[in-house]
């Protein structure tokens, strides 16, 4: 029985921003002269430093990436055992995943109801990514297929990676695992040590032992997972890399497949660059999951409202800007109906996450008071500059206004009519 492993995603990470660093040394490579002094990495940097931002204009660029299990060779024209949204806000340096569940159950187009990794048998990533847009509603800007046999490889010419083994079996067993059919072999000491493509491999893929008992199963798993990917980006995935991704077997370069030019790859390695690890949302569809069996199939299923809840709240993460007071509540001062949910609707679209909205205590405020704690005065600019009108007011003991957020006031002269038309 085929092995379908989640790590792939991983892969699919180094190819995205693998295929970006060595177009950015492409577009080293043209540079005058004066830039390419110094290091290689050097020159990368130097030279992309002076590029334009990149999507500018753009707050949400959205990414498929698929691992496919392809054996050519054997006449299968394989499944996609690994579908990922990447979505990234340029303005923001906010991303987030969200992984797709294989056993989905959906429409796939021209081919009725069916799992959702049979669109790559019946039409190769473009049925995929068809597929997709249709069933979550979202426009997806680029694609990034790899074929799942080149993980160890990769991995092996990246150097390897350092990272901490859990002892997952306890008194100094760490990880042990032997699947002969499988030809899966693990076998991992507890502590910090390097790890080489094989040892990476079965660090991702563990989750049982072959002692009874032993073993930590699939949530542990997925954890180990982000664990090996954060590992990998801050130590192998960065621009000044570049000599050593370029010296990556040409088979492997060959295994990677995109719709990104040279460009878009390059503007998405420095996008993706930009994203600290704390503001990388990992998302999920697996509390609204259901499980249901179609015509023997195991498969699950999901509500189109469940899935635009998620969606939403990747959406209100993409918008919020890190580092920053988000939360705000909403009182209407003014009197006017709908003032408060109105000015609510339109910091949300600015990002700012809306905990309540209310009346006042009176409806005669002329001016829009925005009421904000010590360290949240450049959230509080931000809601000025988003509704065009607002005295700021840093909250003290007398105000009575948690700490915690910002509280709007609304007032006479914050232009409601206007902004209903509007939205």
């Amino acid at each position: 029985m085929r092995a379908f492993l989640d790590y792939l995603i991983y892969v699919c990470a180094f190819c995205v921003i693998g295929v970006g660093a060595l177009g950015a040394w492409d577009a080293v490579s043209h540079q005058p002269p004066v830039l390419l002094t110094g290091g290689a990495g050097e020159a990368v940097e130097d030279a992309t430093s002076v590029l334009p931002e990149p999507f500018p204009g753009r707050n949400k660029i959205t990414v498929l990436i698929v691992g496919a299990d392809e054996r050519p060779e054997l006449g299968d024209k394989g499944r996609s055992d690994t579908m990922i949204l990447l979505f990234v806000n340029p303005r923001t340096n906010q991303a987030a995943m969200l992984s797709i569940p294989r056993d989905l159950y959906v429409r796939i187009p021209g081919h009725g109801r069916d799992r959702i990794n049979h669109a790559f048998y019946f039409g190769g990533v473009d049925l995929i990514r068809e597929t997709v847009e249709d069933e979550f509603e979202v426009d997806i800007d680029y694609w990034a297929k790899v074929n799942l046999a080149n993980f160890v490889e990769i991995v092996d010419s990246l150097g390897g990676v350092e990272i901490d083994v859990p002892d997952v079996e306890g008194r100094g067993r760490g990880m042990n695992y032997d699947d002969e059919g499988g030809k899966l072999h693990i076998h991992l000491k507890p502590g910090r040590q390097h790890l080489d493509g094989e040892q990476a491999m079965g660090f991702v893929r563990y989750r049982k032992s072959n002692t009874p008992g032993l073993g930590d199963g699939d949530f542990k798993r997925s954890e180990r997972q982000h664990q090996f990917l954060k590992a990998m980006a801050e130590q192998k995935l960065k621009l000044r890399n570049v000599p050593q991704l370029m010296r990556l077997p040409l088979k492997i370069l060959e295994a990677v497949d995109t719709n990104m030019s040279w460009r878009e790859a390059v503007d998405m390695a420095r996008a993706i660059r930009k994203v600290r690890p704390d503001c990388l949302m990992s998302a999920s569809l697996q509390p609204y999951l259901r499980s249901l069996r179609v015509r023997d199939m195991a498969l699950v299923d999901i509500s189109d409202s469940d899935i635009n809840r998620v969606l939403s709240e990747i959406n209100q993460h993409l918008r919020s800007i890190p580092g920053q007071i988000n939360l705000v509540e909403v009182l209407n001062g003014s009197g006017e109906t709908g003032a408060a949910a109105t000015v609510g609707e339109v910091l949300s679209e600015a990002g700012f996450e809306i905990i309540d909205t209310a009346n006042a205590d009176s409806f005669d405020h002329q001016r829009t008071l925005i009421y904000h704690p010590d360290d949240g005065l450049s959230a509080a600019r931000r809601a000025q500059r988003t509704l065009g009108a607002g005295e700021l007011v840093e909250i003290d003991e007398s105000a009575g206004y948690s700490p915690d957020r910002i509280t709007i006031i609304v007032g006479s002269d914050v232009a409601i009519t206007t902004m209903q038309t509007a939205g």
